[in-house]
């Protein structure tokens, strides 16, 4: 896998999607207690140690390291005209042999429905695919959350099952989960085309 800037930025057309710096971590903070209720269930362990800003400067400089490693590529999501903080989109749980990714992703309520995930979520897929030379990404997406498949479709990435208890919730319940996957004759198909 190629060795990826810590600096790193996407541009699409609204958005910006870069790495976590310092002093983003009062804005990470804000977001993740404000959607507290709803991340929480698909986003435990994130929710879990982001309490107090030293808590998410803990976590963005974890990102860092994590990125300098190749172990996990965490964008920040700002839109472009206001420079404002309104999610979050990852590559993470590598498989280097394949090689292949999960990507996750989160946006602040205020801001779903806009079509700003589908933006970052084409942005991150092409950055796996061309800068990390993936084979594979995936999205696990609870029984429940249409708005996630929905977005996954949108983006190229097909509907591959259902695999059983394979998600542990907030609540610490076993959760069944959509996989969606995008290979790479998949990606030329869709974004080359």
């Amino acid at each position: 896998m190629a060795e990826i800037a810590v600096e790193t930025e996407l541009i699409t057309e609204r958005l910006r999607l870069r790495t976590y710096q310092e002093a983003d971590a009062e804005a990470f903070l804000t977001l993740i207690q404000e959607n507290k209720t709803r991340l929480a269930p698909s986003f435990p362990s994130r929710v879990r140690v982001t309490n107090r800003s030293e808590e998410a400067l803990r976590l963005i400089k974890r990102f860092r390291v994590d990125w300098q490693l190749g172990q996990v590529y965490a964008f920040g999501i700002w839109r472009k005209e206001q420079n404002v903080y309104i999610g979050d989109i990852s590559l993470k749980n590598f498989d280097n042999s394949i090689p292949k990714a999960e990507v996750g992703y989160y946006l602040a309520a205020a801001s779903e429905g806009r079509g700003y995930c589908t933006e970052a979520l084409r942005a991150v897929t092409n950055f796996a695919f061309e800068q990390l030379d993936v084979n594979k990404l995936y999205i696990r997406c609870s029984l429940g959350n249409n708005r996630s498949y929905a977005l996954a479709e949108r983006c190229g990435y097909q509907r591959e099952g259902l695999v059983r208890h394979d998600f542990r919730d907030h609540t610490r319940q076993l959760i069944d989960v959509y996989y969606y996957g995008i290979t790479r004759p998949d990606y030329r198909a869709f974004y080359q085309n």
